[in-house]
């Protein structure tokens, strides 16, 4: 069996080595560059309770996710080569205000309620855990079973073990439209006119994946958020957790660089770094630990989260074109659902059954006009 992936980003590149490693042949056809867009410009978090702001289908989705990371990474690192920095520093969540305070209180009893570890801490022992964090925290949960990941390095780990076993990458691939043949996919069409043929079709093209012609029917719209991420040169153990807030996350990376984010941006296509954006970011990160005025600035960056108008992601058939799987719109929580993605999809393709229910995440959901209703994106 010849699977076409389309998208060589973080997904796209889980789905081709948890393939390959099943001796599928796998052909990964990257637009651009592999991994240089939502994968490049994201802050590596794996922190369900951080991410999912309620009970449900989505935080479920999330505790799986991070649960099979822990079960992968070290065969991915040493299948790859690559160390893709997993930490198990855990995340602080802040409060600053009472309605903060009762927000992350209700947080912490639903979360309780499925299981997971969460801590309720005073300004005493918040201070006392991070000791950089901000005097005016009035409250904070402490997740220590959260992780954080060098995401960049991450990929290019998806990437080299997904090589070894047998993948193949092509950049500058744009595909244009699908092909098919009684209704099945048969390949598709690259931008310059050419065909690839395979037996199905993995769309794993992020922000790009409504673009692809041959799959208007199925309703989905996939549009890009952006996102700005300022880069502090801070020093190596300035943070042990991540800090999130209403407003802002400060993740640190093992060699003292201290990223702040971020934005919730529609501007279509439009990777610039703005001055608004990066003044709210700062301004997030500064309320988080006061200390980072002091602190160097790097670099600062901007990246598109592939959004979906329910801003789940994407996981299974098409409903009207077979041999298609859809593995997209991951929004801001791509890398941290990349390894259970690679997983769903490598189930669906061997015919196994997936390790979740995947009812609230099918394309075909898209397809009741009362679904279809818009919501609103927040932050952090």
């Amino acid at each position: 069996m010849k699977t076409l992936v389309i998208g060589g980003g973080i997904i796209g590149a889980s789905v081709a080595w948890r393939l390959a490693s099943e001796r599928v042949q796998v052909v990964v056809l990257e637009r651009a560059r592999l991994g240089r867009e939502a994968s490049w410009a994201a802050g590596g978090l794996i922190a369900p309770q951080g991410e999912a702001d309620r009970p449900g289908p989505f935080f479920d989705l999330c505790l799986k996710a991070k649960n099979a990371f822990d079960a992968i990474v070290e065969r991915l690192t040493r299948e790859s080569g690559i160390d893709p920095e997993y930490d198990d520093h855990g995340v602080l969540y802040a409060a600053f205000n009472e309605e903060e305070r009762a927000e992350l209180k209700a947080r912490a009893r639903w979360q309780r309620e499925a299981n997971a570890v969460v801590e309720e801490l005073d300004p005493r022992d918040a201070l006392r855990l991070v000791p950089s964090l901000s005097p005016r925290v009035v409250y904070a949960l402490h997740m220590p079973t959260n992780r954080r990941v060098e995401n960049r390095r991450l990929t290019q780990a998806y990437v080299s073990a997904a090589i070894r076993a047998g993948a193949e990458f092509r950049e500058g691939a744009a595909v244009e439209a699908l092909e098919t043949s009684g209704g099945r996919a048969t390949g598709v069409r690259l931008n310059d006119g050419s065909c690839v043929e395979g037996d199905l079709v993995v769309v794993a093209a992020g922000a790009w994946s409504g673009g692809i012609r041959g799959l208007e029917g199925d309703g989905l719209r996939f549009f890009p958020v952006r996102g700005q991420i300022l880069c502090f040169e801070a020093r190596p153990g300035i943070l042990g957790p991540s800090l999130f807030s209403a407003r802002g996350i400060l993740v640190p990376r093992r060699d003292g660089r201290l990223l702040a984010g971020s934005v919730f941006e529609e501007a279509g296509f439009d990777k610039s770094v703005t001055l608004g954006g990066m003044r709210h970011v700062a301004q997030a990160a500064a309320e988080l630990m006061p200390s980072l005025s002091e602190i160097p600035f790097r670099e600062a960056w901007a990246g598109l989260r592939p959004a979906t108008d329910d801003l789940l992601p994407v996981l299974g058939p098409s409903p009207t074109v077979a041999n298609v799987l859809y593995a997209s719109g991951h929004f801001r929580s791509g890398i941290m659902l990349s390894a259970l993605t690679g997983e769903i999809v490598a189930d669906l393709v061997m015919g196994r059954k997936p390790p979740l229910d995947l009812e609230p995440f099918l394309p075909g959901r898209f397809r009741s006009p009362v679904q279809r209703q818009r919501f609103r994106i927040t932050g952090p």
